[in-house]
């Protein structure tokens, strides 16, 4: 066999499959162990003379806990697909005498039946074609096979939604209702979705393509905002130890607040990230986390509170904050010296930060990247690469 037909049976069985990490094949495999085991024990306690699992729910298994996040696999296609399989397969085995056209036809009209209602399963196509094989059935057993339809799909998304949420921890049903709200809570998009794809613009090439796409519309903007930013990385090259200010101004755990105010001050900074005595990341003090002790105060009496929250009191006790590590945040956002910019440009936009902190191996603080070291990073390096292709 030559070489170019070996390449030709390459390309022709191992283009664009799908892979999965080492990490999410095991996740996936262990959902579907405990997917469908869970699933067998509830239809087991259901009280019903037949509770055995029906072959098709095995393909819906791979589906639900492989790709979770697929249209494929949200409650109204499997519920459609199922219900529109089930009546079609009935009717189809018997109304029409020779199986072969049965199958054939109960497999179709289920097909047309998944897209019109735009609830596509496939394993609702093997629901049809079971039910064709098994053969005509008396009135009693038509309602006992919907029945057990109608279970096998109860149990199955129950053991979706237990194992997907709590142990998996994937968010099932996939819900649209949070996608792309800012930190504002404002109905604008975060900046770095306010000028990339719209809906107008996927729902015209899915146009185009005339085909069925297995990707969430969101999840078809984040692959190409992530595209996009791979691609910004490449071509700019810039990473957090190219931009980001080395003589950091920091606080510890202890400094008093009054102190970290007149550091902020002086240094006409915002943030001061708290470290430990080995200098590692802890947290961070800003603006915001002062602003945020005085939030039951008029601006009328914004100074006076202000002035009492940084006074330190006499004694041993306090009713109220008197150091940093009272207010700091202590789950913040950091990168690495060799963090691209397109990583950060992200994270600032869509968590809207002013300031992020960057860390060592050792989670030694060894630098921090603000939005004007960004902005003037960019700005010149956008400014040579234009004056060079000039």
């Amino acid at each position: 066999m030559s070489e170019r037909v070996v390449n030709w049976i390459r390309q022709a069985l191992l283009s664009n499959i799908l892979t999965l990490s080492p990490a999410e094949r095991m996740r996936s495999s262990l959902g579907a162990f405990l997917g469908l085991g869970l699933c067998g024990f509830l239809l087991h306690a259901m009280p019903l003379h037949t509770h055995w699992l029906l072959a098709p729910i095995g393909a819906s298994v791979v589906i639900l806990f492989v790709q979770s996040h697929s249209p494929l696999a949200q409650p109204w296609s499997v519920i459609g697909s199922y219900a529109a399989s089930t009546a079609v397969g009935l009717m189809c085995v018997q109304w029409i005498p020779m199986p072969q056209v049965a199958a054939a036809l109960a497999v179709a009209m289920s097909i047309w039946l998944m897209a019109r209602l735009n609830c596509i399963h496939p394993p609702g196509g093997a629901v049809a074609l079971l039910l064709v094989l098994n053969g005509p059935q008396s009135p009693g057993g038509i309602v006992q096979t919907a029945a057990l339809v109608a279970v096998n799909v109860a149990a199955l998304l129950a053991a979706a939604l237990v194992v997907n949420n709590l142990i998996l921890r994937r968010r099932y049903p996939y819900s649209t209702l949070t996608t792309g709200r800012n930190m504002h809570k404002t109905n604008d998009a975060t900046p770095i979705n306010r000028t990339g794809l719209v809906h107008a613009d996927l729902e015209s090439a899915v146009k185009a393509l005339n085909t069925f796409v297995d990707v969430q519309e969101e999840e078809l903007v984040e692959i190409y905002n992530l595209a996009v930013d791979h691609a910004f990385g490449r071509h700019v090259g810039l990473t957090c130890s190219d931009v980001m200010s080395r003589d950091v101004v920091t606080a510890h755990f202890d400094t008093d607040l009054d102190v970290a105010w007149n550091e902020l001050r002086f240094h006409k900074v915002k943030s001061l990230p708290v470290v430990d005595h080995f200098q590692r990341l802890i947290g961070i003090v800003t603006v915001a986390d002062f602003l945020r002790q005085l939030d039951a105060t008029t601006a009328a009496g914004l100074a006076v509170r202000l002035q009492g929250l940084l006074r330190r009191t006499p004694g041993i006790n306090s009713d109220k904050a008197e150091v940093v590590g009272q207010i700091m945040t202590a789950d913040v956002f950091h990168a690495n010296p060799d963090t691209p910019i397109s990583e950060l440009v992200r994270q600032m936009s869509e968590k809207g930060l002013p300031h992020i902190p960057v860390v060592d191996a050792k989670r030694k603080v060894v630098g921090i990247v603000t939005q004007s070291d960004m902005l003037a990073a960019l700005y010149k390096r956008i400014a040579l690469s234009e004056a060079s292709a000039g």
